[in-house]
């Protein structure tokens, strides 16, 4: 078989797998399960380049297949899922629903020019990405379920409010604010987060 298939490459496809199940249950109408389902695509993206990084004697083929295959799944799992999400949550805006697709351009857009960017920074420099240009779309895995906290809050506004939270979000994916990248103790802090996102559907849903 064509392809590279060892343990470096599971936590990508297990966020693949979670982001496709994310976007069954999305339109299913289950926005709970899809949320979850997004928060485990974040998890796992967390962790797979440090788990690929174990593996000390992989190949050039190996590293450079392993962060195509990590970029096509973010497509799917902080492209298209999100996307999904929101339609299915502003469906009661009517032609106003049509702005969610505006997530989607953001986030491959974002997605290609860090790609391409990335790939001519190596051609100068070896050393560590210190800042990106724009919001990676990785941070939809918080930014999504913390926006879907506000629907008992906002009631009948609630479409209305998250579409608005999305576009937002889609136009911080492609502006030139610079972020700093993301160190051990960040990673911790954004694991806790998302947790904590968890712990509050989980409470909400005894209420």
């Amino acid at each position: 078989m064509i392809g590279v298939y060892n343990y470096t490459v599971l936590f990508t496809l297990f966020g693949t797998i979670s982001g496709v199940v994310g976007i069954r249950e999305a339109s299913l109408g289950n926005i709970s399960g899809a949320m979850f389902c997004l928060l485990l695509c974040g998890f796992f993206d967390m962790f797979d380049g440090c788990i690929a990084r174990t593996k000390k004697d992989r190949t050039e083929f190996e590293i450079k297949y392993g962060i195509q295959l990590d970029s096509l799944s973010d497509v799917i799992c902080f492209g298209a899922l999100p996307t999904v999400i929101t339609l299915e949550i502003t469906k009661s805006l009517g032609f106003f629903q049509i702005f969610s697709i505006f997530y989607l351009v953001a986030a491959i857009s974002r997605l290609t020019f860090f790609n391409v960017e990335e790939e001519l920074r190596r051609k100068k420099e070896n050393t560590s990405r210190k800042t990106y240009s724009g919001i990676p779309v990785t941070v939809a895995a918080l930014i999504l379920p913390i926006l879907y906290l506000l629907k008992d809050f906002t009631k009948n506004s609630f479409p209305l409010v998250f579409l608005i939270g999305v576009l937002i979000y889609g136009m911080l994916q492609i502006s030139k604010l610079k972020v700093p990248h993301l160190n051990r103790k960040g990673l911790i802090i954004c694991l806790l987060i998302g947790l904590c996102i968890i712990g509050i559907y989980l409470l909400l849903q005894f209420l």
